[in-house]
């Protein structure tokens, strides 16, 4: 890549992020003042299946009547970590896989694996605590006309009811973060691999998680994002070698021009502003990743040619790659 490019798509990424920022910003303020505090708050559960059962369950809560609407950017979040799984998949020849435990990309259950079924010879097992979430999986899946290409199984993160090797690929998104003791969680994934784990997790380099928290705060809410040393490079890959993976690779995906707004809702915002100018803006599983708009395919010219360094920095989430050894 060079040089120049390099230079150029760091100008322009500032250019577009500025006024996108503040668009961001005057959102968050106005939900703010408006925020009301619910007394139905409970607490983060101390084990990790309770606390990834009450997350996910949560989140089909919230995210149901929002159609798809987890922030800024989902359908680029989309084709980004679609991207990324399907080199994964290419590059190490994976033909069976598992993400464990199974959520969902833009508030949709079960999405995250569903670029994987044109790689796969087998079909993708999806696992999680929550029956709820895995029913809304299935539902998505055979949405999708993939219905016969996954099996779902209910399970705790650490005791998964599979045979050793049993998957060339596990992998999970944002999940290593909520687990109270990542190692062991790594360790049961390396188990069942044969090849290959991925974890992807939010950044917490990106100014997004610094608003979040006080969007958490005000609103008077508990934490449920997790361990901040596991959205965190150097401790992801220290968790990776504590579990006895070789770390392959380390890097950043998802990287548009825009703070990470996790799960503060913008769609309404969006739609106001987009509607003055004769526009709509396209949510939720129904538009296709593949099908990419002019401004969309400039976000994704960026992040070709960002520098890793910056996109370190800057991108929504970091992901690394382990091999499993004696593999």
């Amino acid at each position: 890549m060079s040089l120049i490019k390099q230079t150029a798509a760091i100008i322009l990424w500032l250019l577009i992020n500025i006024p996108l920022n503040i668009f961001i910003f005057l959102v968050f303020v106005r939900q703010t003042l408006a925020v009301r505090k619910s007394n139905e708050i409970k607490p983060v559960p101390d084990d990790s299946d309770a606390r990834i059962r009450l997350f996910v369950e949560n989140n089909l809560r919230y995210m149901s009547p929002r159609g798809g609407d987890e922030g800024l950017g989902t359908k680029y979040e989309r084709i980004m970590v679609d991207g990324l799984l399907s080199r994964i998949a290419g590059q190490y020849g994976i033909k069976s896989a598992l993400e464990s435990p199974a959520d969902g990309i833009t508030g949709i259950p079960g999405a995250n694996s569903l670029v994987l079924a044109g790689h796969l010879s087998r079909p993708m097992c999806l696992t999680n605590p929550s029956l709820l979430l895995l029913r809304e999986a299935e539902a998505t899946w055979q949405g999708k006309g993939l219905g016969d290409k996954v099996c779902l199984f209910q399970s705790g993160a650490v005791a998964l009811p599979f045979s050793n090797g049993s998957h060339e690929l596990s992998w999970s998104f944002c999940m290593l973060e909520k687990m109270n003791d990542p190692v062991i969680y790594l360790k049961e994934l390396s188990r069942v691999s044969s090849k290959i784990v991925l974890m992807v997790t939010i950044n917490n380099n990106n100014l997004g998680n610094a608003l979040h928290r006080w969007y958490h705060a005000i609103k008077k809410a508990p934490w449920d994002h997790g361990n901040i040393a596991m959205t965190q490079m150097a401790g992801m890959i220290k968790a990776f070698t504590r579990a006895g993976l070789e770390v392959l690779e380390a890097g950043a995906v998802d990287v548009p021009p825009s703070m990470d707004t996790q799960d503060m809702p913008l769609k309404d915002d969006i739609d106001r502003i987009v509607r003055l100018f004769g526009r709509k803006w396209e949510w939720g599983l129904q538009n296709k990743a593949e099908n990419k708009s002019g401004l969309l395919n400039l976000f994704c010219w960026l992040e070709d040619n960002l520098p890793p360094w910056f996109k370190r920095l800057n991108s929504h989430h970091i992901y690394v790659i382990g091999k499993v050894k004696d593999c």
